[in-house]
């Protein structure tokens, strides 16, 4: 069997990798499961466009007391501070994006041109949903997502400095209020951290907790597997509101890219948990 990327960190490199090595990953991932052919050749295509670019958004943060009162009060730093994009990057992004996504609706890519950059990004930080005439929502938003991913992760590195000793225990990213799109159970005391799925930040969170709606009810919560995989990957469950986030084994925290990898390479437990009335990312109970 090829080795994953979830094998090899479990092997402890440290070093972000970049869209090469991501690349690699994808290769590996997909001599375990072809049937992934698709989303995983796309994203492997679209690498290139996806590397965190510090130049791609930029925003007026809050000063430090600011910044800890909003996290201290649950409300995420980039909350009404709207990130301003560059323009060109986005709608090449959008192009490049939207041409490659597999059993795209014709006119996608051209849509970036009645498209407001801006708009889009305040979207994001704001959990206000995207309105594109003509097109399923949920493409969109999915599209807009990783054509800004290279930006937000970016903010999500500079808004570490701001988040130092301040306590988050909500649902959804202290940095820009999206769901988690995954989750991470690190080293060997196996610690839970989630991970967002727009601007790939990390914060900590209890083992036995629901990020949709706050149970801890041990009764309710629970694991959805593969036979074979639950020591590298599964889903916790909450009977209570329905939700489950995928929860990965790994030494230390994913570079972003390999966020995307882990997302893509488990699409095969999104559709069990579907199958089973699980909503992943959750439904958050609180809005962003």
């Amino acid at each position: 069997m090829a080795e994953t990327f979830l094998r090899r960190f479990f092997g402890g490199k440290r070093s972000a990798p970049a869209a090469d090595e991501a690349r690699a990953e994808i290769d590996r991932a997909l001599a375990d499961r072809p049937d992934l052919r698709g989303p995983l050749g796309w994203l492997r295509d679209a690498l290139g466009e996806l590397a965190p670019d510090p130049d791609y958004l930029r925003v007026k943060w809050p000063g430090p007391e600011a910044a800890r009162a909003k996290l201290l009060a649950g409300i995420p730093l980039l909350r009404d501070e709207p990130p301003t994009v560059d323009a060109s990057g986005f709608a090449r992004r959008w192009k490049r994006l939207a041409e490659g996504l597999p059993n795209a609706p014709a006119g996608l890519a051209g849509a970036r041109r009645r498209i407001d950059p801006a708009v889009v990004a305040a979207a994001q930080t704001g959990g206000k949903p995207l309105n594109l005439p003509g097109f399923d929502p949920g493409t969109v938003a999915t599209l807009a997502r990783f054509v800004l991913f290279p930006g937000f992760t970016a903010l999500g590195d500079t808004a570490m400095s701001l988040r130092q000793g301040a306590p988050w225990d909500r649902g959804f990213c202290p940095v820009c209020g999206s769901p988690p799109l995954l989750g991470e159970f690190r080293g060997l005391d196996q610690s839970r951290f989630l991970r967002c799925g727009l601007c790939a930040a990390s914060w900590e969170v209890p083992r036995q907790w629901c990020p949709g709606c706050g149970n801890r009810d041990h009764e309710a919560l629970g694991f959805l597997a593969k036979e074979g995989e639950e020591a590298r990957y599964r889903v916790a469950t909450c009977d209570a509101c329905r939700a489950g986030v995928k929860m990965l084994s790994t030494l230390s925290a994913l570079p972003p890219l390999m966020v995307l990898v882990a997302d893509a390479a488990t699409l095969h437990l999104d559709l069990a948990a579907a199958d089973r009335g699980y909503v992943c990312p959750p439904a958050l109970a609180e809005p962003r």
